[in-house]
């Protein structure tokens, strides 16, 4: 008895088996013995050079199908409707991880039959999660996720599209998220979409990597000085991302979603300070408000970490303490408050504006987006704010 190499081998071995088996041998003789061998010998033969061929999905619904008398119609408790059956059962359409546990739970077919691919498993259902809920048409509109195939399609393999999505982010599936959260903002913001919106700012701001480890000392009161400068030149928030970025602060801009109401963020990740902004107004004056606002945030409430993110919506109306002490703080730092007593006025002029930012060394639309916010009207001294695209700047 010898390794089976050949067909020729092989051929021979099937008939001296079959010759063993009719002599139904005796437990411990030498003949059943050499039958134990030769099945050994041409099992291994078979699983080398006649390997089982896995059924692909369609092939083992069909099958389980064919064996429990099933029609179409009954396979959509477990698929969705008779188009989607229609559509699985003739390739057109892959199955969702919904589907796929529905049918394994259902008619009992092997998850890996169903899947259908070795280095995939069937991750566990999360059942406070409405995978739909998240903004799919948005989210493909603005190319955070891709994927080949209708809106209908991605929204019917929504769980998929966002657990890639948090994936993607190296985020585990809502860690902390809205968990530990402050958000400003007066009307009812839609959830999913905040969550959304945030994993693609880690997504972001996983793309580049701090020149140091932050350290909250370094938001001391010259580093707000030399910040503020940063506004009075024509390309200043791209040199603030750079500023923030060299302290080990990560600044990102990222558009908002509908429902969001958002103008910034900040929140720590992997002990690293992350601030996005929205630039859901294209105003000079907003950004740095909003980006002294979140830094207040960083520097005075991220101490403990009792509140590890916080979302703002800056025109709602907040009676938080800690959003008030950010206002306060990004007011303060953006103009002295004894500086902006002794310099306001009901009579100020374009010239006036002009002439007190540049002995600050600050952006004129800084001092005129105050003056605005004071007198509660934004229509005057607009040819001071606007000057510059901000979203340009950043091309978004």
């Amino acid at each position: 008895m010898k390794i089976i190499r050949t067909e020729s081998d092989y051929n021979k071995a099937l008939i001296e088996i079959e010759k063993l088996i009719d002599l139904d041998p005796e437990i411990g003789t030498e003949n059943a013995n050499s039958l134990e061998v030769l099945s050994l010998l041409i099992e291994k033969y078979e699983n080398e050079y006649y390997p089982l061929k896995m059924p692909t999905p369609i092939e083992a619904i069909k099958f389980r199908m064919e064996q429990e008398n099933l029609k179409n119609s009954d396979l959509v408790k477990y698929i969705g409707s008779k188009s989607k059956v229609s559509e699985i059962l003739n390739g057109k359409r892959t199955l969702s991880l919904s589907m796929i546990r529905n049918l394994h739970k259902g008619l009992g077919i092997p998850v890996d039959v169903l899947i259908a691919d070795s280095t995939r498993s069937l991750p566990e259902e999360v059942s406070d999660i409405d995978w739909k809920q998240y903004p799919i048409n948005q989210m493909l509109k603005e190319k955070w996720i891709n994927f080949k195939g209708s809106l209908q399609d991605a929204k019917n393999n929504a769980e998929e599209i966002i657990r890639n999505f948090y994936k993607n982010a190296s985020l585990k599936l809502d860690s902390e998220i809205l968990l530990r959260q402050n958000i400003r903002i007066d009307s009812i913001a839609d959830e999913y979409a905040l969550k959304a919106w945030q994993v693609q700012v880690v997504t972001q701001a996983n793309k580049v990597t701090v020149s140091r480890k932050y350290n909250n000392n370094l938001l001391d009161e010259d580093f707000f000085k030399d910040l503020r400068k940063l506004s009075a030149f024509k390309k200043g928030p791209l040199l603030a991302q750079e500023f923030l970025l060299n302290i080990g602060i990560k600044l990102v801009i990222v558009k908002h979603l509908k429902k969001t109401y958002l103008d910034g963020a900040a929140f720590m990740n992997n002990g690293t300070p992350i601030i996005g902004l929205t630039l859901r107004y294209d105003r000079i004056d907003s950004f740095w408000f909003t980006l002294f606002h979140e830094l207040a945030h960083i520097k005075l409430h991220f101490i403990n970490e009792e509140n590890k993110y916080f979302f703002d919506d800056l025109k709602s109306k907040s009676n938080d303490k800690k959003e008030e002490e950010a206002d306060n703080f990004a007011r303060n730092n953006l103009i002295n408050k004894d500086s902006w007593n002794e310099f306001y006025d009901n009579f100020l002029t374009k010239k006036n504006i002009i002439d007190f930012a540049n002995k600050l060394k600050i952006s004129p639309a800084i001092v005129a987006g105050r003056v605005q916010h004071e007198r509660n009207n934004y229509r005057i001294f607009r040819n001071l704010i606007q000057t510059e695209s901000i979203r340009d700047m950043f091309k978004i």
